[in-house]
């Protein structure tokens, strides 16, 4: 008897202190994974504008520094010329848990039957630089796209 008091015990102080969620990294690779996933199911102007934080830039080839979600919006053609698919590889918090950056490959895949149509798939590697909103969320502030063949890095 005087063994199963403190097991308890300890099991029941494991318990309390175990996470509930994933860490601040795991957070804004799922943010970064929810907005790919937004991008393929609703396009690349609803999920570049719903992940957005009001202040965001966007540098892209070909064109300069987009700054703010009406103009970033205006960037994609409707209907998309091109799907946009990518992975984040990896991602990093800063110590203040209120920035944070990902990283990966990309690929814009063109639409049968849209303008680009028997092009091939634009490739590349980006980086986000995403800021904690005051609810919590992570939204990106700045995103940047580098044209690159396809392959891992």
């Amino acid at each position: 008897m005087k063994h199963w008091i403190p097991a308890s015990m300890m099991l029941a102080m494991t318990t309390a202190v175990s996470p509930v969620r994933g860490g601040p990294v795991d957070d804004v690779l799922a943010t970064d994974r929810a907005f790919a996933a937004a991008a393929k199911a609703r396009g690349a102007r609803a999920a570049f504008t719903e992940y957005a934080d009001p202040q965001a830039i966007m540098f892209r080839s070909g064109i300069g520094p987009v700054k703010g979600i009406e103009a970033i919006a205006g960037v994609f053609e409707e209907p998309a010329a091109a799907t946009p698919t990518w992975e984040p590889a990896a991602a990093e918090v800063a110590a203040s848990g209120d920035l944070a950056y990902s990283w990966g490959p990309y690929v814009w895949t063109p639409v049968p039957g849209g303008p680009l149509a028997g092009k091939p798939p634009a490739t590349g590697y980006y980086v986000s630089i995403w800021k904690k909103q005051p609810d919590g969320r992570w939204k990106w502030v700045v995103d940047l796209g580098v044209p690159a063949p396809p392959g891992k890095p």
